[in-house]
């Protein structure tokens, strides 16, 4: 991206890169590996930085195709470019070769970290993560980049890959992410640096690295009993102990020489990597800035952005399940555990937590309210089960019943530390229910989703009961209070040696500060506002229910004349839901079940009575009313500036169930050319007829309006006077409708028609097959339209006779 902080000279292996480069990518890949292996440390630092531009398509380089390149599709090329970047391969070699030399520096800008990161820094407050790679110029400004190592280097660029710009307006929509490159290295990646089973991997032959304050080496938990079982009862052990710890490690800035810190450096650095570009972008405390600069500042992940994060809060979830359990033989010593053991237990509320929160939070706030809402909805659905990733032997297979995992005893810590994704993000998640279109199969099954998820046995009560600690009163000794910026659980007048307070209520109202913006204000989940909102969900999803009920049903009104003979049966039912959305009859019937099962879970969790629903039956002898009721418009209020939807008619229009008469009411020969019509011909008829109407639209007139056989063929050939309803029209437009639409006119649009046209085209084939000259073929054509006349005279004798009578 820039240029390396140290230069190195131009030498062979100059010429070299530049010509493996110049090759395809297989060849690229293996000359690019020679090189590695060939060559000092000092030549490849000066080709390192291009090599990454290169790869990952910065600098206004093409890139390798990480987000392109299929294993199906083009398998040669994706297998090169994995093998290359694979943990073990050639890309890890050279950092690793780069790591050994400590004063091998690379700048990566700072214009590139996320905004809440920019701000801070901007701010004076330096991120602790930052603390050691941020460079200070004089006057004691900061740099505008940060000096990064090798192993750092390749990890920055590789995550800002999905959030940079360019990548982020042309990703592509990875419909299987199995296939694709990009979340086949973030699976390796992830299974290499947090392994489930194994120990981290380590720097070979390296000297140590300077140590992460957060690493979770040198914050010891107290008692450790489980994944999520602290000596705290909380995500954050001990704050005042972290901040002592941190802040001697800040003052020193040397290499730590502890071989625990060693081993999870790698572990430890590649995933506040990840977290920091993927899931800080967005900050939930916007307060100093004005509504303009948060629309600037406001990023919005991609699809496949959300995918990848989705991938990681899984890994997240298998990793730290598999955290060794330790016994505690004294209740005054604390086993030392394996460094990978500590990150298991640290990984989700120091690493993950709060930048998770702030992640899906903006994105219930800002995501479209369409179908695709569903990818960031699996993500914080799969958070909020981790019991679903207790054992990555078997992984979770989409589709089973997972209802019967949540175990209070083992997980109601779990909710009780993250409540506020829970509750909060599901009240958010209501606000956006009432804007969607229910009757959507799409929008119901998100619904049924999140009602199911919330049913499972247990689960609703774990939540109530963490809710109901949250309200007990905090005592005086141990009230959350400030101090330089930090909350603070002790006593007053205690000292650090003193046990930190254990009250519930304390800790959760600590976890609000913590992941909320000021300003917050907690909601119950199970208060009386949010039951007041699943009563009137619940009657909107009856409502939708019966609406699915209408269209699922076959439409026997309009059978076609082979299923009259008995040749074809019913049509299976068809919807149209908007916005290009076509549902069959199958997916009618599963948009029924899910609303009916969403209305039983959300009655199940909330202990509510089902609404008033009404059996099939009655649905079916009611049918003609809805459809009755359908041709009504929607429920309206009169504005200054004419008709305006109330929310009840807006609620009408979305689902279906009223529309307004919407028709064109013009010329009958002007109306939009259809596709089963051929647009020059339409033109050209048009022209055609319209010459013969304004030449003899008199004699039409005359002939059309006589009591004698002519007259009665006239209305069989001509098409009648246009009788348009009653519209509220201009001045010009009343008189040119009086002009055109009164008279009886010749009409050829017919023959555009592709049907039409097909049977003119059989019927002349026919005549040639049989020999038929152009003259009989014309004298044929005249008998058997005057033919058609006579019998359609005589079908419409009894209603001709009415008609003549009434003139």
């Amino acid at each position: 991206m820039v240029a390396p902080s140290v230069s190195g000279g131009f030498s062979s292996i100059q010429t070299k890169f530049n010509a493996a480069l110049a090759q395809n990518i297989p060849q690229r890949c293996t000359e690019l590996a020679k090189i590695i292996d060939e060559h000092h440390t000092k030549d490849l630092h000066s080709i390192y930085t291009t090599l990454l531009e290169n790869i990952f398509g910065f600098n206004y380089y093409t890139g390798w195709g990480l987000k392109t390149l299929n294993r199906k599709t083009q398998p040669v090329e994706f297998n090169a470019v994995k093998a290359f970047l694979c943990p073990g391969g050639p890309m890890f070699r050279l950092f690793y070769k780069l790591q050994s030399d400590a004063f091998i520096r690379y700048e990566f800008p700072l214009t590139c970290l996320p905004m809440p990161t920019r701000l801070a820094l901007q701010e004076g407050a330096v991120p602790v993560f930052y603390s050691n790679k941020l460079q200070m110029l004089q006057h004691g400004r900061p740099a505008n980049f940060l000096s990064l190592n090798a192993f750092e280097f390749f990890f920055f660029q590789f995550a800002y890959f999905m959030a940079h710009p360019q990548n982020h307006k042309v990703m592509n929509n990875w419909v299987l992410p199995a296939d694709m490159l990009y979340p086949c290295l973030l699976e390796d990646y992830l299974n290499h640096f947090l392994p489930v089973e194994g120990e981290a991997p380590t720097l070979p032959n390296t000297a140590s690295p300077i140590g992460s304050p957060h690493s979770p080496s040198h914050v010891r938990q107290q008692s450790p009993a489980g994944p999520y079982h602290h000596g705290l009862s909380s995500p954050y052990g001990s704050p005042h102990a972290n901040v002592l710890v941190r802040r001697a490690l800040i003052s020193q800035g040397v290499a730590t020489g502890d071989t625990g810190v060693h081993e999870c450096w790698l572990s430890e650095s590649f995933l506040q990597i990840v977290t920091e570009f993927w899931l800080n972008q967005n900050s939930l405390d916007v307060t100093y800035r004005d509504l303009a600069q948060q629309l600037k500042d406001s990023f919005m992940p991609s699809k496949d952005h959300v995918r990848i994060v989705r991938m990681l809060v899984k890994h997240v979830h298998y990793f730290s399940n598999s955290v060794k359990e330790v016994s505690v033989t004294s209740p005054y010593h604390s086993p030392a555990l394996p460094p990978i053991e500590e990150l298991k237990r640290a990984i989700i509320p120091q690493f993950v937590q709060k930048k998770l929160y702030a992640f899906l939070r903006h994105g219930f706030d800002h995501w479209p309210l369409d179908h695709t809402f569903r990818l960031m909805l699996e993500t914080w659905l799969s958070y909020v089960q981790p019991w679903r990733y207790s054992d990555h032997s078997k992984p979770n297979i989409p589709g089973r019943d997972s209802r019967d995992k949540m175990s209070p005893d083992k997980w109601a810590q779990f909710v009780a530390d993250n409540l506020l994704f829970y509750t909060s993000l599901f009240q958010i998640f209501l606000t956006r229910v009432f804007r969607l279109d229910l009757s959507s199969p799409r929008n119901a099954y998100m619904l049924f989703r999140v009602a199911k998820v919330y049913g499972q046995p247990n689960l609703a009560q774990v939540i109530e009961d963490c809710e109901g600690d949250l309200c007990e009163p905090v005592p005086r000794m141990t009230q959350v209070r400030r101090h330089g910026g930090r909350d603070s659980l002790y006593g007053e007048g205690a000292s650090f040696l003193s046990p930190p307070t254990t009250n519930p209520a304390a800790i959760l109202r600590m976890q609000c500060l913590e992941l909320e913006s000021s300003g917050f204000e907690y909601k119950l989940m199970f208060g009386e506002e949010t039951s007041a909102a699943i009563v009137q969900l619940l009657q909107i999803l009856s409502q939708a229910r019966r609406t699915a009920q209408t269209l699922s049903q076959p439409d026997d009104t309009g059978t076609s004349l082979l299923a009259w003979m008995g040749l074809g049966g019913q049509t299976e039912p068809t919807a149209n839901m908007g916005e290009g959305e076509e549902f069959g009859g199958a997916d009618l019937r599963k948009l029924d079940v899910h609303l009916e099962q969403s209305m039983h879970f959300l009655c199940m969790v909330f202990r509510l009575d089902p609404p008033a629903t009404q059996t099939v039956a009655h649905l079916t002898s009611a049918g003609s009313c809805l459809e009755a009721d359908r041709t009504l418009p929607p429920e309206c209020t009169e504005g200054e500036a004419g008709q305006v939807l109330t929310p009840r008619g807006r609620y009408q229009m979305m689902n279906g169930l009223r529309r307004f008469d919407i028709g064109y009411h013009g010329d009958p020969e002007l109306q939009p050319i259809r596709s089963y019509e051929n647009p020059a011909l339409v033109r050209a008829l048009y022209k055609v007829s319209t010459l013969m109407n304004q030449r003899f639209s008199d004699y039409l007139q005359a002939m059309y309006h006589r009591d004698d056989l002519i007259g009665r063929l006239a209305h069989q050939y001509l098409s009648p006077p246009y009788a348009s309803p009653p519209t509220r029209l201009s001045p010009v437009q009343a008189q040119r409708r009086a002009l055109y639409s009164t008279r009886p006119r010749i009409s050829f649009r017919f023959l555009a028609s592709y049907q039409n046209l097909g049977y003119l085209l059989a019927f002349l084939l026919l005549a040639y097959m049989f020999s038929v000259g152009p003259l009989k073929l014309m004298l044929f054509f005249l008998f058997g339209l005057f033919a058609y006349g006579i019998i359609m005279v005589v079908v419409t004798y009894d209603r001709w006779k009415p008609l003549k009578h009434r003139q």
